[in-house]
């Protein structure tokens, strides 16, 4: 079993300011209460500090009220934060594991003793980035860094278009996603073969946990393009039209969560997503989605009215 941090964002904008950590769970076997706790540190190798924790979540943020030890403004250029995440399985404490510390920006942080740069990789793709040593020979310049300038350019990026979406383009949604660890199915999921022998099952919509998506969360999103798509069945082809949404990058969805419009409660399976950026900062996330038939056991999963 593994837990893997898939994005960070600190949330700039709206009534909750602080940092949102969500994460993957890997190679589950076991089937209970899963819980987490997110950690925080100054640097990469400690010490630690738990910001939060929850039972039954793939998310969760650390808020900002100045904690003991931390200035207020924990998100100044001047300063980065490390988060990590700790899972503790149904099994108990004696098999918790820990995701790999990761710093404001994503990366994964490998610790090096001595001299030696810190070498990490970003949690979405394969890049390798290495951070400069301090030689101490030259004063520090009094202009930020390409790193913090970017991270700075971000923060405005991403507050104009979440303003954006909320006073003028902004459609509200709610995003279902989909259960990869919990409480296994006795209904459907057969634990010989591990496969799931009943699709539309009203206790795990086929996921083979039990409730099958987590507690539905609210976001913003807008309407692209959409495109029309052909699909092959053995009895003729048939023309699929597959709706394009397009959010910003907090939380990740992923292929197979459900997105539901909260004005006409329409449903949609996410069949495909994929990044876009401004100025080379990924900003957007934009799924395209197929959407449910009225009928599909879907739509009697809860979601706040």
């Amino acid at each position: 079993m593994r837990v893997v941090i898939t994005k960070v964002s600190p949330l700039y904008a709206g009534s909750t300011k602080g940092v949102a950590v969500q994460w993957d769970m890997e190679a589950v076997k076991e089937s209970g209460v899963f819980s987490f706790t997110l950690m925080r540190a100054g640097a990469p190798e400690g010490p630690w500090d738990d910001a939060t924790s929850g039972t039954d979540v793939y998310t969760l943020t650390d808020v900002f009220d100045a904690p003991a030890g931390f200035e207020a403004n924990l998100l100044s250029l001047a300063r980065d934060i490390y988060y990590k995440v700790k899972a503790v399985p149904p099994s108990g404490s004696a098999n918790t594991v820990y995701s790999r510390p990761v710093n404001l920006d994503g990366h994964a942080q490998t610790v090096i003793e001595g001299p030696a740069p810190v070498i990490g990789y970003t949690a979405d793709t394969e890049y390798q980035y290495e951070e400069e040593p301090q030689t101490g020979l030259e004063p520090r310049s009094r202009f930020p860094s390409s790193a913090a300038r970017l991270r700075l350019l971000r923060r405005k990026i991403l507050r104009e278009e979440y303003v954006l979406l909320r006073k003028l383009a902004g459609i509200e949604f709610y995003l279902l996603k989909r259960r990869h660890y919990g409480e296994r199915c006795t209904a459907c999921y057969d634990p010989r073969t591990r496969e799931v022998i009943k699709s539309a099952c009203s206790e795990c919509y086929g996921t083979s946990w039990i409730g099958g998506y987590h507690t539905a969360v609210p976001l913003l999103g807008r309407r692209a393009t959409s495109q029309i798509g052909t699909e092959v069945a053995p009895q003729a082809k048939m023309e699929t039209n597959l709706t394009r949404i397009q959010f910003l990058d907090f939380p990740r969805i992923d292929e197979e969560d459900i997105i539901v419009e909260r004005a006409h409660d329409q449903r949609y399976l996410v069949k495909s997503r994929y990044f876009t950026s401004l100025k080379t900062i990924p900003v957007h996330q934009t799924v395209s989605v197929s959407e449910l038939e009225r009928q599909a056991a879907e739509y009697s999963i809860p979601v706040p009215s």
